[in-house]
């Protein structure tokens, strides 16, 4: 699909949406969220283009986003967003990664069933320099399927474009299911999914297929009195090489294993401490691919 594919089914869901939201309540909620964070990375590296320090480094993470509901009713909603997001290293700079993603949103309630169709913008830049942009169109379709009971189907279309690596330009189709199970009125949760993908890009041996499997857990906390909560996932990836990389003389091949732990507890107002840390176990026969990662950031968290 082409950029201006994209960009005039993104235009039709404004035309076809806009009018409505003339006509809908005046309450249209704006919600805010902006986090500021101090971490240290163990390896840090850029696997959009197979780029490592092989080294770690402190880093300050600075992340916002926002979104504006401009239909937000029990069979429609439609809304505009932005995020953006900024990783400063200490010594790293050449990996200091920022993004600007604009979006819009859309879905309607049909027989109990939520159909949902979201297009994504990204232009990220690589040490200050435009290093990658993204289109990414992906629609849903969830509901309850028990009284406690949630899947969601999901597929995703992403057309990758680089600034210079021009040869990893690609494109990307994802398509999967996640499943969860709610507890403690509907604060805490456990979930279940599994994801297969495919890529193509303009050099054939970065081509692969792949599949993802992942389980998480969500449990409310009051740790300071307030609504707090604690989140556990794991994942575990996949990848397999369609045709040979010369540099090896074999198919590239790849597995990893993710865990993540991450609490989130309120402060006053509508301040939050955030801490987080990740484990990634990344195996590979290609060199680059091939490290574990500890990644621990501590953040205050601000919400609209």
């Amino acid at each position: 699909m082409t950029d201006k594919r994209l960009i005039a089914l993104a235009t039709a869901m404004i035309a076809v949406c806009l009018p409505a939201a003339a006509q809908a309540n005046d309450k249209a909620p704006f919600s805010l969220e902006v986090s500021a964070g101090l971490g240290y990375d163990s390896h840090v590296t850029v696997d959009a283009a197979d780029i490592t320090a092989s080294a770690g480094d402190e880093l300050l993470n600075l992340e916002l986003e926002t979104s504006y509901k401009l239909i937000d009713n029990k069979s429609t909603s439609f809304e505009i967003g932005y995020d953006f997001s900024q990783s400063l290293h200490r010594d790293l700079t050449a990996f200091d990664i920022q993004s600007h993603s604009p979006s819009v949103a859309g879905s309607v309630k049909v027989s109990g069933a939520k159909i949902g169709l979201k297009y994504s913008y990204y232009r990220t830049l690589l040490g200050g320099s435009r290093f990658l942009d993204m289109h990414v169109l992906n629609p849903s379709i969830s509901g309850f399927v028990a009284k406690r009971v949630y899947l969601r189907g999901s597929y995703s279309y992403t057309d990758k474009r680089f600034a210079v690596l021009t040869n990893r330009d690609a494109k990307n189709q994802r398509g999967g299911l996640d499943g969860f199970y709610f507890f403690a009125k509907s604060k805490g949760f456990v979930s279940l999914g599994a994801h297969v993908e495919r890529e193509n890009a303009v050099d054939a041996q970065l081509d692969y297929d792949g599949y993802a499997l992942n389980a998480g857990l969500q449990v409310p906390l009051k740790l300071t009195g307030k609504g707090g909560k604690l989140n556990l996932s794991y994942a575990y990836r996949v990848r397999n090489y369609n045709n040979i990389t010369l540099s090896l003389g074999q198919k590239r091949r790849e597995d990893r294993s993710i865990f993540r732990a991450q609490v989130e507890s309120p402060l006053f107002g509508g301040l939050s401490l955030g801490l987080l840390y990740q484990y990634t176990d990344r195996n590979s026969n290609f060199l680059f691919s091939n490290y574990t990662e500890n990644l621990a950031t501590s953040s205050l968290i601000y919400k609209f």
